[in-house]
């Protein structure tokens, strides 16, 4: 009996993120360039030549990887700022769920740094993702959660929501650069603590 096309859409969709996910767990692994087609294929129970049914080559997964998690995080950011809560609340609930993506998508984050580490900037141009762009976005969702915070007093107003995003990235990002998947053993209890402290939360409770 043949398949309805909704059953169809569904299996492909299923494969198609069969491979994303064999895809990045092996680029992080092993390194993008030191990844074969054929590997991908293998992790993720298809034949080699399945694979390009979906992707046209290993850049196209690797962009397919990379989109996800970015727009993920984006996602997750812009949501934030439109919850209806106030600024702390906000920011409590920032860092919960960015705690939970920077864990699961531990994959996504080896393979960027590996990149930039490769070719930096360019190279993410030339896989088409305009990196201060994306950055840019992130950093405007925090920082607009932070200036509420600080209209509302829970944050001193001593040094600006800018400046102060700038280093809730820079916590975030030196935990993950310098310490790899060490850091996954330190309590998100501590982590949140360390970060309020940072962002010169007047009460932590």
């Amino acid at each position: 009996m043949p398949r309805s096309k909704q059953v169809s859409q569904q299996m492909r969709a299923e494969s198609r993120a069969a491979l994303i996910s064999s895809a990045r767990h092996l680029f992080a692994e092993n390194g993008f360039f030191h990844c074969k087609v054929a590997d991908i294929a293998r992790a993720a129970g298809m034949s080699q030549g399945n694979v390009y049914w979906y992707f046209s080559s290993k850049e196209e997964l690797l962009k397919a990887v990379l989109a996800e998690s970015f727009e993920s995080l984006g996602v997750l950011l812009e949501e934030a700022v439109t919850l209806p809560m106030t600024g702390l609340e906000k920011i409590d609930h920032l860092l919960n769920q960015y705690l939970a993506f920077s864990r699961e998508h531990g994959d996504f984050v080896r393979i960027f740094i590996s990149l930039m580490a490769h070719g930096g900037v360019p190279l993410m141009q030339e896989l088409g993702f305009d990196t201060p762009q994306i950055g840019l976005r992130y950093h405007s969702a925090v920082s607009t959660i932070l200036v509420q915070a600080q209209q509302e007093g829970d944050i001193s107003k001593d040094i600006p929501a800018d400046l102060l995003t700038t280093f809730y990235f820079s916590f975030f990002n030196g935990l993950l650069v310098t310490y790899g998947q060490d850091w996954l053993e330190i309590p998100d209890a501590v982590i949140r603590e360390t970060v309020l402290r940072i962002l010169g939360v007047r009460e932590i409770q």
